[in-house]
């Protein structure tokens, strides 16, 4: 049940890899902020916000191109679909919590928590590449193209912060 909560993603690659991109995204941005207490609050309120804005915007989308009305049953398994999005921001979130905790040092906790960011960009690289039974070569490129998604993230943070 646990492992299935974390870690399943079901069908929806494009939640799991953009909600990696906005968790990463969002920590970047607080990155070497003393208080992580903060930064986790940051982390968990835009996230969740997210999570609720794809939620009510499928679920009307859905409700629209269909003949079905939108239900309390609908929103549940949108809600259920786009659980990929939330499921992005849980390890990041315990390596904040971590350091929160002052289990680890400040900047030690932002560098291990968008280092995850951009590994998971890779492993989502390299779980598209199975999934399609791409060539080498194209394995290599998709999983470049996410891992740079990630060095964007990485770039863009410290250009802005110096």
């Amino acid at each position: 049940m646990l492992r299935r909560w974390l870690f399943d993603r079901g069908d929806n690659l494009a939640g799991g890899i953009y909600g990696t991109i906005l968790v990463t995204s969002i920590i970047a941005a607080t990155d070497f902020h003393a208080n992580i207490w903060r930064s986790l609050g940051i982390v968990f309120v835009t996230t969740l916000t997210f999570w609720l804005a794809h939620v009510y915007a499928h679920a009307l989308a859905v409700s629209l191109d269909t003949t079905e009305t939108i239900s309390f049953a609908r929103i549940r398994r949108v809600g259920r679909h786009e659980w990929p999005l939330l499921q992005a921001a849980i390890l990041p979130s315990l390596i904040l919590f971590a350091g929160a905790l002052g289990l680890l040092g400040t900047m030690l906790t932002y560098r291990l928590a968008v280092g995850v960011g951009v590994a998971t960009l890779i492993w989502w690289g390299i779980v598209f590449a199975r999934k399609e039974q791409l060539s080498r070569r194209a394995t290599f490129i998709v999983v470049a193209v996410n891992a740079g998604f990630g060095i964007l993230i990485v770039a863009l943070k410290e250009f802005v912060s110096h």
